[in-house]
Parts: structure tokens; C-alpha cells; sequence
């Protein structure tokens, strides 16, 4: 499925559900480009964009400052090159944007790097009173946290740096904020001030009717073969990807008979515990014929995911992702 078509389909989807802001949506998924199993880390130049911009904001380095303020004690105002002398950590992290559908490509993994949020807000120290903590970015883009949750969390990042070179413009130059374990909505791009106050001031896509915890949902991925493969009867392999944001993946599960039946995959290790994992496996037909290949997880906890086939509007889709192939000869 192109760009194009992702974009129609949401785009229909989300004006029935009379949801204004995403006719302003533009996509490209990490597919563009790749063919084939997905690799552990996603291509800089093929990893999942979003927007609400028709023209995204050029930020240069030059003038730019992040602002730390509201309920603190020590107000920040930092420039670019401030920031860059504070302690880095370096994440690998999975995002997956809530309007994903299933077996979708709006999923990707980066390698980033930035200062830790709890740092900053330390370094700020909130006041009694101080009970959340607000986003707001260059584009009038806003999100929030409760406060215990941004000091709490050991791995809520304010990234400046994907797979070791800067944000480009298109994915938040100078800085992004990224939140394990949540849909891509909470983190936003281009990111000028973190306010602490007294109460969450919302969202923009939550305002529209989104889930506010946007928890990321357990989802698995059939990349290869791809939806009317027609294969010759032989051993063919089969790969994907699972994830559960901050959960983890236990177990990858995948049928040939439309779920019928099921057979474990082999997992490769995650490269951290925000991470999706890699499956495979070897499927040998027993005869020639149309099937339905289906594939599940299990999170962390060996929780299954929803076999309940739901619409990602507006808490992040569900159900099983399932590809249709031939066999002859």
C-alpha cells in the first residue's frame, strides 16, 4: 500500500468520524523504499513521518532555545549548543503512530539520543503545587503528562539526535520529545518550551477525540510474503515484526489456516525493552491452494493481543494482521 493510498483511506476514515485537524495529514511509511523482511533498525530515510502541517516549520539552530518553566524553582533556557553539554544517553526505541491500522507501516525504529525529561525537570525543580508537565513545539503543537510520570520515568527522552546525526526538519529539528510505551501523538516534533503547572493543558489530537493515555496495543506484522503472493510449493520463509511499546514480546505465534492453528516463531532478540522484535519461520505447503496466513503476540507479561478487529480511531487499532498468497507448482 503507497503513501498516497494511506493517506486517502485516513483521511476518509477520520472525516467520518468528523475529526477536522488530520485533513491537514501527511504520511510516509517506512515501506517506501524497502522490500522484503524489515531490518532490527529502520532506514533514517525511510522512518515513519506524520504531520498536521501542510508546511512543517523550519527551526534553525541559530536562535533556538528550549524553555523549561511554569512551577519551577531554576527556569532553563537553554540554546542547542547549552543542551548538547548536558548528559546524553543514547535509546533504542520503537514509535508507532496511533493512527497505524493493522499490519500498517506507520511503525519504525530509530536510534536516538537526548537528555533524559526527568533530568531537565530536576535540574528546574517544580514547585509544591506542580502536578503536570505541558508541551508545547515552533508549530503550536501541544501535549502533556502528569508530573509523577515525567519525573518517574526512567527513559522519557528529549531526543536531538536520530541514528547519530541530527533530527532533520521533517522529523523536529532541533528537538522531539519521545515517550516509551505510548503512540507517537505524545511526543511532539520540533519541541520550544516544557512548561510545568498545575494541570495537563491537553492535547491537539486528544481534542479531537483521541485517546488521552494513547498506551500502545500489542501488534504483530507479516512482512514477508507479501498480501497475493503467488510461491511455489517448496519451504518458504516467513517474517515480521511485533511490538508492545514498554512490554516487551514474549512470543510470536503464526497459523496457515486462517488461525485454525497455530505454530511458535522464532524470535530474534530485542535490541532494548522498547523495542519491536524480529520473527521468522519456515512454512512448508502441504498442498497447492489459497491460504490465509495470520500472525499474534504475546506482550511481556504473555498477555495475547486482541483478536477484536477494531479501527485505530481512537485508542489505536487492533486485530490480527492476516496476508493471502497462492500456491502453485
Amino acid at each position: 500500500m503507497g503513501p498516497l493510498t494511506i493517506a486517502i483511506g485516513s483521511l476518509t476514515l477520520l472525516g467520518l468520524l468528523k475529526v477536522p485537524g488530520w485533513v491537514q495529514a501527511i504520511v510516509a511509511p517506512p515501506e517506501a523504499g524497502l522490500t522484503g523482511p524489515g531490518p532490527e533498525i529502520t532506514p533514517v530515510a525511510n522512518f515513519y513521518r506524520v504531520s498536521k502541517n501542510f508546511v512543517d516549520p523550519v527551526v534553525r539552530e541559530a536562535g533556538w532555545r528550549l524553555h523549561v518553566g511554569g512551577l519551577v524553582d531554576r527556569p532553563l533556557d537553554l540554546a542547542y549548543r547549552e543542551l548538547a553539554r548536558l548528559p546524553w544517553i543514547t535509546q533504542v526505541v520503537t514509535l508507532e503512530c496511533i493512527s497505524n491500522e493493522v499490519g500498517g507501516g506507520l511503525m519504525s525504529t530509530g536510534r536516538f539520543t537526548g537528555v533524559l525529561l526527568r533530568d531537565l525537570l530536576a535540574m528546574a525543580g517544580p514547585r509544591a503545587g506542580a502536578a503536570a508537565v505541558n508541551f508545547h513545539s515552533t508549530d503550536r503543537y501541544t501535549e502533556s503528562l502528569p508530573l509523577g510520570e515525567a519525573t518517574g520515568a526512567p527513559d522519557i527522552l528529549v531526543a536531538v539526535l536520530l541514528g547519530g546525526a541530527p533530527l532533520s526538519g521533517e522529523h523536529g529539528f532541533p528537538a522531539r520529545v519521545l515517550i516509551p510505551g505510548r503512540y507517537g501523538m505524545k511526543g511532539p516534533k520540533w519541541l520550544d518550551r516544557i512548561e510545568v503547572a498545575a494541570a495537563e493543558s491537553g492535547g491537539l489530537w486528544e481534542d479531537q477525540g483521541w485517546n488521552p493515555a494513547a498506551a500502545v496495543r500489542t501488534t504483530s506484522r507479516i512482512d514477508s510474503p507479501r498480501e497475493g503472493a503467488v510461491l511455489r510449493r517448496a519451504m518458504i520463509p516467513l517474517a515480521g515484526v511485533a511490538f508492545a511499546g514498554d512490554r516487551g514480546i514474549q512470543a510470536v505465534e503464526w497459523s496457515a489456516d486462517a488461525g485454525r492453528s497455530w505454530s511458535r516463531a522464532e524470535l530474534s532478540p530485542a535490541l532494548s525493552p522498547l523495542t519491536w522484535v524480529l520473527w521468522r519461520a519456515t512454512w512448508t505447503p502441504a498442498a497447492d491452494g489459497t491460504y490465509t496466513l495470520v500472525v499474534r503476540a504475546r506482550d511481556g507479561a504473555g498477555a495475547l493481543q486482541s483478536a477484536a478487529s477494531q479501527p485505530s480511531y481512537p485508542a489505536g487499532a487492533s486485530g490480527y494482521h492476516k496476508v493471502h498468497v497462492a500456491i502453485g507448482g
